[in-house]
């Protein structure tokens, strides 16, 4: 495994930057104090980063027709394309830094995973909407852990995605050069009692693929042994799969 640190893409408000659009931050203690002693942080704002000022006019998720807009409702500017232009632009950037882990900040219209207010055309919200930021980050990299601050608080949560964070940074490194059907049958060997923790059935299914891969172009093996990875480890550990195991 490489020897560079652990990158972790992190809404910039967490680590206490004041980019909030009322100036202020929303430093989040574990984040700073005890999970940034292990990983480096690439700070990210989108908000501030397609130019709003800080501080600066609340912006919001507005809903027209099938589509979400990103708008802001004092002035009625629409910023959907400026952020969505940008976040292709970012996230390509990101790429190169070989991140392995994302955590965005909750209820944001740029950067909520999930549960984000959307306002009908009377104004009256729901909460069924993504960030724009977040749905470009989850569509362009489906398979890097992503939580938001506010799910880490659940200490079962919190468990599942600094082991997920840990585990896609051993897949990337396996899949980085060059390297065999034995190096994936031996991977997939190592993370057994892992895989069969979370979900007995993704281990055989990934243990199907290992026994056929020989036969398989190597880019859709890589491909799908990956997302089948990540998604068996996002399920969370139970007491019944662990007891399974003995």
């Amino acid at each position: 495994m490489s020897d560079a640190p652990i990158r972790i893409g992190v809404s910039a408000c967490l680590l206490g930057q004041e980019v909030r659009y009322d100036g202020g931050h929303k430093r989040d203690p574990f984040l700073v104090e005890t999970f940034g002693r292990y990983v480096e942080w690439v700070h990210v704002c989108p908000e501030v980063e397609i130019g709003l000022g800080t501080p600066r006019d609340p912006i919001r998720l507005e809903r027209a027709g099938r589509d979400v807009r990103l708008v802001n409702p004092k002035t009625g500017i629409d910023l959907t394309r400026k952020m969505r232009t940008y976040a292709a632009r970012r996230l390509a950037a990101l790429e190169d830094q070989d991140l392995c882990g994302y955590i965005l900040k909750k209820d944001s219209p740029s950067c909520g995973l999930e549960r984000v207010r959307v306002y009908d055309g009377q104004g009256v919200p729901s909460r069924n909407g993504r960030g724009l930021f977040a749905d470009a980050l989850l569509r362009r990299c489906p398979n890097l852990p992503v939580e938001e601050e506010g799910r880490l608080n659940d200490p079962r949560i919190r468990e599942n995605f600094v082991e997920r964070v840990f585990a896609y940074r051993r897949l990337r490194s396996l899949f980085a050069g060059r390297w065999t059907i034995g190096d994936l049958a031996r991977f997939h060997t190592a993370h057994k009692l892992q895989l069969l923790s979370h979900s007995p059935k993704a281990y055989a299914t990934l243990g199907r693929l290992v026994a056929r891969a020989k036969g398989m172009p190597r880019d859709r093996v890589r491909a799908h042994y990956g997302a089948e990875f990540m998604k068996a480890l996002s399920e969370l550990r139970t007491p019944r799969r662990h007891a399974s195991d003995q």
